[in-house]
């Protein structure tokens, strides 16, 4: 019989010790976290709009106000899954990390958390892919196989003027100030913004007059506290007043990315986008329920952000490693999450 329960116990401990600095993105971003046992998910939001109380007459009646019920919805996250066998010769070999002569439940254990440690890497990749395609057109479609879509879109309902797509050529502040001016006309919080920015967009803005005006102005990096640490992969920038505009933001930098079907590498933020959004925007990871079958027929739901099991193959004799997670990134409001990209080159 396979040792289900038990490798998924011992691993789950693992994960949770050793998970790849990558999800330091997920834990700014999408801070609060729902695991479930269930495939579909309810989740209902509240959007408040800022109207003001009304006066009455001195004894009169107060006002009627009608409430307005909140909105729900149910998401059913989709399913990432990896396998690694273990064959004949990988149990043979020599794992990194132990003794040559360690005992072979030993070394099984440390290579079936090295082999987690390769899944949880390619699952928190695929993960901020999520993030990105959300933050940056408010929608996300899963992919599987030889870029097959999976399942239906998953769209959030943004507005579609939360997308800007301009000529910002000759000015990477207006793109900054498009993205706020929008972001402000939804009414997201303004306190703790931020800006996560492109590539391109950060050597271009750096090489503005008008940005190094206004960093000289303020003073560069004046009253500057770190959002994280400097060994992250999501990196401060500098915080200041945004030129022309009555608030303060950070400019983030994320330099990571993936490889592609073909090969070629391709950078998480568009190197011509800015993402505009506040750490106070409420956004959630919730992650479903994996149904796992035992050799001996037993069947039960496992919870995680990472659930891992083994499973035998037999001749060739063959232990074979499985990661799965469902999850799916579900911002709270999605218009208080505005892209800006040019659609020229930087001058």
């Amino acid at each position: 019989m396979a040792e289900i329960l038990t490798v998924t116990r011992a691993l789950k401990i693992t994960f949770e010790e050793t998970r790849t600095n990558l999800a330091q993105f997920l834990s700014v971003f999408f801070p609060s976290v729902r695991i479930y046992a269930e495939r579909e998910i309810p989740v209902d939001r509240i959007i408040q709009k800022p109207v003001l109380a009304k006066y009455r007459e001195e004894g009169g009646a107060s006002n009627l106000l009608a409430y307005v019920p909140g909105k729900g919805d149910v998401y059913t996250p989709p399913v990432l899954a990896e396998s690694t066998p273990i064959d004949e010769r990988m149990a043979h070999s020599v794992v990194a990390g132990l003794e040559a002569n360690a005992g072979p439940e030993a070394n099984r254990l440390r290579l079936l958390a090295q082999i987690q440690s390769q899944h949880d890497e390619m699952i928190t990749r695929a993960l901020l892919k999520q993030a990105a395609d959300i933050m940056a057109t408010g929608k996300f479609q899963p992919v599987g196989k030889d870029g097959a879509k999976v399942g239906k879109e998953f769209d959030f309902g943004r507005d579609a003027a939360n997308t800007i797509s301009a000529n910002y050529s000759a000015s990477p502040v207006k793109q900054w100030t498009d993205a706020y001016d929008q972001y402000k006309k939804k009414r997201g919080p303004l306190n703790n913004l931020v800006v996560i920015a492109g590539d391109n967009w950060l050597s271009a803005i750096e090489k503005n007059a008008g940005f190094q005006k206004a960093a000289e102005l303020q003073g560069l990096n004046a009253g500057y506290s770190r959002l994280v640490g400097e060994d992250g992969p999501l990196a401060q920038i500098v915080e200041m007043k945004i030129p022309g505009r009555p608030s303060r933001c950070r400019i983030l930098s994320f330099g990571e990315g993936y490889q592609n079907d073909d090969g070629a590498y391709e950078p998480f933020i568009d190197p011509d986008t800015i993402i505009f959004t506040s750490l106070n925007a409420p956004r959630i990871q919730i992650y479903a329920g994996i149904f796992l079958v035992e050799n001996g027929g037993r069947r039960w739901v496992e919870t995680g952000q990472l659930v891992s099991d083994t499973f035998i193959k037999k001749d060739p004799d063959c232990e074979v490693l499985r990661s799965q997670s469902a999850p799916l990134l579900v911002p709270g409001n999605v218009d208080h999450i505005v892209s800006a990209k040019t659609t020229t080159a930087y001058a």
